[in-house]
């Protein structure tokens, strides 16, 4: 049998990310990725590709794959424009 030690998550991400920028880069990266995934679930409901929405957007699939994975930082403009090909109304609020 393995003896595999845990750790809290509390205690992983510490280790992950030691320093207070360190921990502010893995929160706007984890901001970017849950913008992507709703981007993706908003593709999907309207049964469209990446391709498909790529091409109503005049771009790649490539930058689509890399705004639904979070990888791909988006300007309002960019936002604006994919909420109108995939038929949803923007809304960016600051808490």
């Amino acid at each position: 049998m393995h003896n595999i030690k845990t750790k809290s998550l509390k205690q992983y991400l510490k280790e992950q990310y030691p320093t207070k920028s360190a921990r502010k880069k893995a929160d706007n990266r984890f901001s970017r990725l849950a913008l992507g995934y709703e981007i993706f679930l908003a593709r999907k409901h309207r049964k469209l590709t990446q391709a498909e929405l790529a091409k109503k957007l005049a771009t790649t699939q490539s930058e689509i794959a890399r705004i639904e994975s979070g990888e791909q930082n988006l300007t309002t403009d960019k936002l604006n424009k994919i909420a109108e090909a995939l038929k949803k109304k923007l809304e960016i609020a600051l808490k």
